[in-house]
């Protein structure tokens, strides 16, 4: 999706570089309501950062996007996103997500599908969990 739509995208986002080991998003946080689409790198996303029961509930890398809960349902984070390498994302908010989806609809098939991929592996995870007594 990115090769597709990076001009576009670029005209529309603003990019921001990370050092290995950067907090991106904090759960919790409620503001900027806005997305990332991994340019470079490779990132954690993590429940509980840095608590004793921490969890890395994925891995995602170049091509990947990020934060698209909290845009679109207007809500606090629901996970803190690490990097796990030097990292290159383009953020880009809400306003200008709907302009995106608006001018270049085939992003958000894009995101549709990503989103019922992931649900899939989640649900994939949750059948081989043991029964609970």
């Amino acid at each position: 999706m990115l090769n597709m739509n990076l001009k576009h995208l670029m005209n529309l986002s603003t990019a921001k570089k990370f050092p290995k080991n950067s907090v991106i998003i904090s759960e919790g946080d409620s503001q900027p309501y806005s997305m990332y689409f991994l340019l470079s790198g490779s990132v954690r996303v993590v429940k509980n950062y840095g608590g004793y029961n921490q969890v890395v509930v994925a891995t995602l890398n170049k091509g990947d996007f990020f934060g698209e809960m909290s845009l679109f349902l207007l809500k606090p984070r629901s996970a803190t996103v690490v990097t796990a390498d030097e990292t290159v994302v383009l953020e880009i908010t809400q306003l200008n997500v709907y302009e995106l989806i608006e001018k270049n609809p085939q992003v958000l098939y894009h995101i549709l599908k990503v989103l019922c991929t992931r649900i899939d592996n989640l649900n994939d995870r949750v059948r081989s969990l043991p029964p609970r007594h």
